[in-house]
């Protein structure tokens, strides 16, 4: 039982699957690798399970006594009842008539068209005495509720009394849990309280009061990096900080909070998870989680599209990820002199052959002798496609400013000030770019790529506003071309 308990543990928490007995002082990776001579030779399950995330139960206690959907059929034909309703639809019937209809026990629940707005159809159901009502839709084969998708009106109803039965039971004992933990992380003990820290965004009916019960997850916005260079040269990869990249999330088994190690109760979107290192919070949870994301090579499956961060967390080489290191290395070993590079496309097959392999984590070395014009369109395309360009949308116009200064120790100072702005894997990462470039320019004579040519290639890489219209695109460009032909041709200096 003790074994199966393990994997069990194991295969639902990350958490659980780094146990360090104190007896023996063995590595168990898993439940799995822990064999009868392991217990036999004084591992006690006793040790073990002290070792194990406390995680409280509570929660789902609670939610297993919340009330259970009670449907009040109508027995009379409705030849306008919409095909996806069954015998709980009641047709268009006025409020009086809803409190007769559902009466006061807990769960009881019917379906209505509204009496004001022809199409609109409303869930109503009965709450600690007291008649709920919420607008609903049907898309798509599925029952929504602001942003949660049911495959029934049962499950969408089941949900809705969940997420208020925990609300009612529990609110205070949330409230402390995160408060305790806000105190244990260095924090002000003012923690928010579950209603101030919503499960979603309320939902009203047209005809009937509000009753501000949230019931959706809200969407979270992506977090940028906050870390900040403070020395142009002192930073290293350790001190990274990244934020968690959550996002809302459905679980199936039983969820726990990586946070508060509280039950995520819910059918669906129960909470956030991160998609770099698996972390789970509550909706009340995710506000008071620090910026502490610990990438993992089992949640980032790739290299291209993934923030620079994360990719120097996970595998870094002189503070830049190790594919960017890599091809900089190849490119500047054998193919300075090649004519063209970077403005002659590789060939599209090859490259996009070249980017499966290195995603699916091949071999680094297949780089070594790959042709160099595929090499510099693999480049360029990863730069594309960061998810936060190179230079970042929150520096964006200090670089544009700093180009405009009237004098060159000005431009060279307002770069300087704009570089420090930068998060520290952009700050590395831009340094490494623009001096290979400078290594590519000083080549020109062969390779003719002047640091003129250059920045019509790198400038829409390396700049990328946040927003951009087609008119305002081709000023942009201009703009960036001539940013980037400044830090190419005072590189050595800007980065000194």
């Amino acid at each position: 039982e003790y074994k199966s308990y393990l994997r069990e543990m194991s295969q639902s928490y990350p958490d659980a699957s780094n146990l360090v007995t104190s007896s023996a002082g063995v590595f168990v990776d898993n439940a799995s690798s822990t064999s009868e001579k392991d217990v036999d030779e004084g591992i006690s399950m006793k040790d073990i399970v002290k070792q194990l995330p406390q995680y409280d139960n509570k929660l789902y206690s609670i939610q297993l006594n919340a009330p259970k959907p009670k449907p009040i059929k109508n027995f009379y034909e409705d030849s306008d009842k919409p095909d996806y309703y069954g015998d709980e639809y009641h047709g268009r019937i006025e409020r009086s008539e809803v409190k007769r209809v559902l009466g006061t026990s807990d769960g009881n629940y019917i379906v209505r068209e509204s009496v004001t707005q022809i199409g609109k159809y409303s869930l109503s159901f009965v709450f600690n005495g007291e008649i709920k009502h919420y607008i609903i839709e049907y898309k798509n084969g599925k029952h929504c509720i602001g942003g949660k998708e049911f495959d029934s009106i049962y499950s969408l109803c089941l949900d809705g009394l969940i997420s208020l039965h925990v609300q009612k039971e529990a609110g205070d004992y949330l409230n402390k849990v995160i408060t305790m933990r806000r105190m244990a992380k260095g924090k002000a003990p003012d923690a928010p309280s579950l209603e101030t820290c919503p499960i979603g965004d309320s939902v009203k009916d047209d005809d009937v009061e509000t009753d501000g019960v949230r019931l959706r997850p809200k969407r979270n916005k992506p977090v940028r990096q906050t870390f900040r260079v403070s020395a142009m040269f002192e930073s290293q990869v350790q001190n990274l900080e990244k934020t968690h990249r959550f996002e809302v999330h459905t679980y199936f088994g039983f969820p726990f909070c990586s946070f508060c190690k509280n039950y995520m109760w819910g059918l669906t979107q129960q909470g956030f998870k991160c998609g770099d290192c698996g972390f789970d919070v509550h909706h009340q949870c995710k506000p008071e989680v620090s910026a502490s994301c610990k990438p993992n090579k089992r949640f980032v499956t790739k290299v291209f599209g993934v923030d620079l961060t994360t990719l120097v967390l996970l595998n870094s080489t002189d503070n830049i990820p190790s594919f960017m290191h890599k091809v900089i290395k190849v490119l500047e070993s054998r193919g300075l002199e090649t004519e063209g590079m970077y403005r002659v496309n590789g060939n599209f097959d090859e490259v996009r052959l070249y980017k499966e392999q290195i995603d699916s984590n091949a071999n680094p070395n297949i780089l070594v002798n790959v042709d160099t014009y595929v090499l510099c369109s693999l480049l360029k395309q990863f730069l594309r496609e960061l998810p936060m360009p190179l230079v970042t949308y929150d520096t964006y116009q200090d670089f544009l400013d700093a180009k405009d200064a009237a004098e060159l120790d000005d431009k060279i100072g307002g770069m300087k000030e704009a570089i420090k702005k930068l998060p520290e894997s952009h700050f590395h990462s831009l340094k490494a770019i623009i001096l290979h470039l400078c290594r590519v320019q000083s080549n020109s004579v062969k390779n003719q790529m002047t640091a003129e040519n250059l920045s019509i290639v790198f400038g829409p890489t390396v700049f990328r506003p946040e927003t951009m219209t087609t008119e305002s695109m081709v000023i942009s460009m201009s703009h960036q071309k001539i940013a980037v032909k400044f830090l190419i041709e005072h590189g050595w200096r800007i980065f000194r």
